[in-house]
């Protein structure tokens, strides 16, 4: 493969994770421009067969303002030992008013910043060595 095409091909990558990025941090503030938070607590761990490992995402019960009792799946995933440490302790819930089952615990994951600012951060750097790259293979 010519130090061209892997430049292509880098930029190709560094691009879809700068748009994915993106379309994460914003589908996370549309979230939070509706999101109601509330006490909680995580009342167990649900664990997600993965091709090669596993995911694990937190039992929420919680009361929305409405005064309805929800115990659903939290939408952010975490690792199994955080998640056996907060079993039964109180968390703060996010959740959409329209749909109380979709909730978050309120951490910098579940506001959905961390994530998405890092896949973004990865797509740049991809970008930019992209073209590097193709620039090097041009001159």
């Amino acid at each position: 493969m010519s130090n061209f095409a892997f430049g292509l091909l880098l930029l190709v990558f560094g691009a879809g994770f700068g748009i994915g990025g993106v379309h994460r941090y914003r589908a996370g503030r549309s979230f939070l421009a509706a999101a109601q938070r509330v006490p909680g607590v995580v009342v167990g761990t649900h664990r997600v067969s993965r091709t090669d490992s596993y995911e694990y995402f937190p039992i929420l019960r919680f009361r929305t303002l409405d005064g309805a009792d929800i115990e659903t799946v939290g939408q952010t995933n975490a690792g199994s030992y955080e998640l056996l440490r907060l079993k039964g302790h109180q968390v703060d819930v996010l959740y959409d008013p329209r749909d109380p089952r979709s909730a978050r615990m309120d951490t910098s994951s579940g506001r959905g910043q961390a994530g998405s600012v890092t896949l973004a951060a990865l797509g740049c750097l991809l970008t930019g060595v992209a073209l590097v790259v193709m620039f090097m293979a041009v001159t």
